[in-house]
């Protein structure tokens, strides 16, 4: 990455990052007894090897031996971006288009031919099963031999559970990201206008604010990732996932933004804030949702620090909402891990029992949806420190509707 000076004093991920990651894989592989990882999923890529914005049509893979240095299994098309991009060696190429076949014509047959080689004696192959659709996986079962895959998905999920600096440093920029996206958003709210012009200023925003950070990198892209969360008025509102689309904005009502997509290095954010649209007052119900949300999103922030669980961290929310009279306005948990999967371990719901700990990312976002009425949530994307939590998006920022 060509790093921009003006923000070089936040962290990007080297190669000494990407070798402690794959330490600490080989780590967690001893423990569980896994002799190689054959990884499909792309969020693992970009954590091991640093492989950003590969297309998704064809399985690439990125195997890991116990033993011996990790390599990408690829197909043919992608394999020119995998070199430009990471210093992980494509060791095997992989076509789809010869006839008769020529080996190794399949991506499984790749698969098992490196692995033949690099991992004669595994008796243990993990796979992640979280990324692999069901027909990649039979066919790996095949080739390799169903009795030695392994799901590996929560042994992963414990590797990535505490963020290291580099991921934080990505993240601060997604926040940075987030806060000029929500910027652009506010300019383009107005009576009369369409929930899609806001989500167009929007998503140019983050793609120029990310241009900036990617400072002239011609193997890197800042496009936005995602879909754009948002929606006005009484119905909309009210559900949580609704899409922008053709619904013009209405004087006097509140237009909930959602900011939970990747904007940078497909790591993930989470910036959610309701916003008053034109100068008439927003109706008495529709205040009361909004001033619960935020108090609700307050007490759970409140109860984060080390020690604390995730099942504590959204009662906490829930208490809040419950006391104001309603006992079913909450559609989704009070928040997520935040990272390179969406959503990242752990999960903020009632009765779960993770520790928090420091290090972790998380996106605290409870909200309140009444039918009929409306709907409102503030989020903010936070770290678990030593005594609390420090912000990365702005918690000021939008917070005063």
């Amino acid at each position: 990455m060509n790093e921009n000076p003006a923000n070089s004093k936040l962290k990007f991920p080297s190669q000494s990052d990407y070798d402690s990651r794959v330490a600490r894989a080989r780590t967690a592989m001893k423990q569980e007894g896994i002799d190689v990882l054959a990884l499909s999923s792309f969020d693992n890529h970009r954590f091991f090897a640093g492989l950003d914005g590969i297309a998704t049509v064809r399985p690439v893979w990125f195997v890991l031996p116990r033993d011996g240095a990790p390599a990408f299994v690829s197909p043919r098309i992608e394999a020119p971006e995998i070199r430009a991009q990471c210093s992980v060696p494509v060791a095997i190429e992989w076509v789809e288009w010869k006839e008769p076949a020529a080996p190794p014509m399949s991506f499984a047959a790749a698969l098992a031919e490196h692995i033949g080689k690099v991992a004669p004696q595994a008796r243990t192959i993990g796979v992640d099963f979280d990324a692999t659709s069901a027909r990649n996986l039979g066919l790996v079962r095949d080739a390799l031999g169903g009795d030695r895959i392994r799901d590996v998905t929560d042994m992963l999920r414990e590797v990535r559970r505490r963020k290291d600096a580099a991921t934080i440093g990505v993240v601060r920029r997604c926040a940075d990201i987030a806060a000029w996206q929500f910027k652009a958003s506010c300019e383009a709210v107005a009576p009369g206008v369409p929930e899609w012009k806001v989500a167009l200023a929007s998503r140019t925003a983050a793609m120029e604010r990310a241009a900036e950070w990617w400072n002239g990198d011609e193997n890197h892209s800042p496009l936005l990732q995602g879909i754009h969360v948002m929606g006005g008025g009484s119905v909309r509102s009210a559900r949580a996932h609704a899409v922008a689309a053709g619904r013009p904005m209405r004087e006097g009502e509140i237009l909930q933004l959602c900011y939970c997509g990747r904007p940078f290095f497909g790591h993930g954010i989470c910036f959610d804030r309701p916003v008053q649209v034109g100068s008439a007052p927003i109706p008495a119900d529709v205040r009361k949702i909004v001033d619960v949300a935020r108090e609700a999103q307050e007490a759970a922030l409140a109860t984060v620090r080390p020690g604390v669980t995730t099942g504590d961290v959204h009662a906490a929310a829930v208490a809040v909402i419950g006391r104001h009279g309603w006992d079913r306005a909450m559609q989704h948990r009070t928040g997520r891990g935040i990272g390179l999967s969406d959503p990242e371990f752990p999960e903020i719901k009632a009765n779960d029992p993770t520790v928090l700990e420091p290090g972790m990312l998380l996106g605290i976002e409870p909200g309140v949806y009444v039918d009929g009425v409306g709907g409102a949530r503030f989020g903010d994307t936070i770290v678990v420190t030593e005594s609390g939590y420090e912000p990365l998006t702005p918690l000021g920022l939008g917070r005063g509707i």
